[in-house]
């Protein structure tokens, strides 16, 4: 039998076969993978559910703690919150029983005088009834403007000038002694336990520069939810709340507090809510003084041809008695003065109305008018601000200025300026390391103080008279310029106010400078 075996055909089939089996193999190495890498994704998501499982629950958990916080907090803001009044004390005035008295509180601003019947009683009850009807009437009105204010605190502060205000309001008549508003002060801070007034002495602007901080610091704090503001008769308060002016949120939470007509500039503070406290403060200003006391009368204006003074001098409280005679011209007639003068320079007892002719003068005695020499008064001079003012010095003399720079080269060591400035006074005595001896001359003197007057004085509002050092550059002064811009030791008053707006006596009196022209 023939063999039908053919080798090509079987090498073919062979090959088919092969073939097969290699695409068979790579199906089941590309199952393979794609199985491993499915598991490898399966594991992979495994984890990252896990790692989301386990921060979604730390989240939740951080969200609780932050909103535990976030109520404990507003519970705190809550149990914390007050209401701050802020009241300007030179402007305003009690008139509950006659207690004047300007009170500041802070985020409650009042610049009115309390009533005259609160300040008639200043020496009773009218410091502490002035205090509770204040308590009674900032509640009232905050009731009015939030629902649950309840509970807040209310905080009074108000600065002022007590000696000064306490001379004012004497002056008038609304006090009978300088002394009762220091009474009616002390009343007043005791009936409410967070009422204070505070006193800030002497001088220009110290009230203003305490509100405007207080606005400052309590103006953001959330636990301060109202400011009454009392100071609407100040336009130097205007710059501190214009900044709210557009920001309704800020503005409804300060309350313009009015007594007296508020000016101008604070009708344009639309945003602001308003309130008097009319069965509080006044209504109208004070009066310049009162005719009846004649202790407390303003010296008239001099008019020199130069510039007429507004003087509103006055006694401070301990002072023995009223103004002396010279500070208020007399007009007499001059038979009169002449022969009163006469007797008194003739020192004659026996030189009586009876000698006196109808001429008015002594037959045959001539008429001696003894000078009264008065010493030169001191003073220092402020700008509207209360910056002080240095005037200007004389000539300097350089002979005499050379002569200075000799002594100290020397010596060794430069003078005490304390010693020959301050009329011989020196702290440190004989251990002093500065020169004492020998005096100067009045032109050294001179030209120690254009040194001294180089130095700057760290209190831009000084209020010590007999103060040497410089408060004003003296180059912006006199030029107009200063040629030192970057090195001048007096270069943080470039560009103050360099006009007289008031001064101050060593008895601490104070006239105010109008600067008008008399004709």
């Amino acid at each position: 039998m023939a063999s039908t075996f053919n080798a090509a055909d079987f090498a073919a089939q062979m090959r088919g076969f092969q073939a097969s089996d290699e695409a068979r193999q790579k199906l089941f190495a590309d199952l393979l993978q794609q199985y491993t890498d499915l598991l490898e994704d399966h594991a992979n998501l495994q984890n990252d559910y896990a790692s989301e499982r386990d921060n979604r629950r730390s989240y939740q958990k951080k969200v609780d703690l932050i909103e535990r916080q976030y109520a404990h907090t507003q519970r705190e803001l809550e149990n914390n919150s007050f209401v701050l009044a802020l009241i300007d004390g030179d402007g305003v005035i009690v008139i509950i029983n006659t207690c004047s008295l300007f009170q500041k509180c802070n985020f409650a601003l009042i610049p009115t005088q309390f009533q005259d019947a609160l300040l008639h009683q200043a020496a009773g009850d009218g410091g502490s009834e002035a205090a509770s009807r204040l308590q009674h009437a900032i509640r009232d009105h905050v009731a009015s403007l939030y629902k649950n204010s309840g509970n807040w605190p209310i905080m009074v502060h108000m600065y002022l000038s007590l000696d000064k205000l306490s001379q004012k309001l004497a002056s008038v008549g609304l006090l009978r002694h300088p002394a009762e508003l220091r009474t009616f002060a002390q009343s007043f801070s005791i009936n409410q336990s967070l009422f204070s007034i505070v006193d800030v002495g002497h001088g220009k602007e110290r009230a203003d520069h305490k509100i405007k901080e207080m606005l400052r610091t309590f103006s953001d704090n959330p636990t301060c939810k109202h400011i009454v503001f009392g100071g609407c008769h100040d336009a130097g308060y205007l710059l501190n709340l214009e900044q709210y002016k557009h920001d309704e949120q800020k503005a409804a939470r300060i309350t313009l507090l009015e007594s007296t007509p508020a000016l101008k500039g604070f009708a344009d503070l639309t945003n602001f809510p308003r309130t008097r406290f009319d069965g509080i403060f006044r209504n109208q200003s004070l009066p310049d003084w009162n005719p009846s006391n004649p202790a407390f009368a303003p010296a008239p204006a001099a008019n020199n041809g130069q510039y007429a003074i507004r003087t509103t001098t006055r006694q401070n409280s301990d002072s023995p008695g009223p103004q002396s005679a010279s500070n208020t011209p007399i007009t007499s007639s001059p038979a009169t003065t002449a022969s009163s003068l006469a007797i008194q320079a003739n020192g004659s007892a026996d030189s009586s109305w009876a000698q006196v002719g109808k001429g008015g003068v002594l037959p045959d005695q001539p008429i001696s008018i003894a000078k009264k020499t008065n010493p030169k008064k001191k003073y220092a001079y402020y700008n509207a601000v209360g910056q002080r003012l240095d005037e200007v010095l004389a000539p300097i003399d350089q002979a005499s200025r050379q002569a200075l720079d000799a002594r100290m080269k020397k010596a060794g060591k430069n003078l005490c300026n304390h010693w020959h400035l301050n009329n011989g006074k020196c702290n440190n005595g004989s251990a002093c390391y500065f020169q004492h001896e020998p005096k100067l001359t009045p032109g050294e003197l001179n030209a120690l103080r254009y040194k001294t007057r180089s130095l700057a004085c760290k209190n831009a509002y000084c209020e010590n008279i007999d103060c040497y050092l410089g408060h004003q550059c003296s180059f912006e002064r006199d030029q107009g310029f200063c040629p030192f811009p970057d090195t001048c030791n007096l270069r943080s008053t470039h560009g103050m106010d360099k006009n007289k707006y008031e001064r101050w006596d060593e008895q601490g009196n104070q006239e105010l400078l109008t600067a008008i022209r008399t004709k």
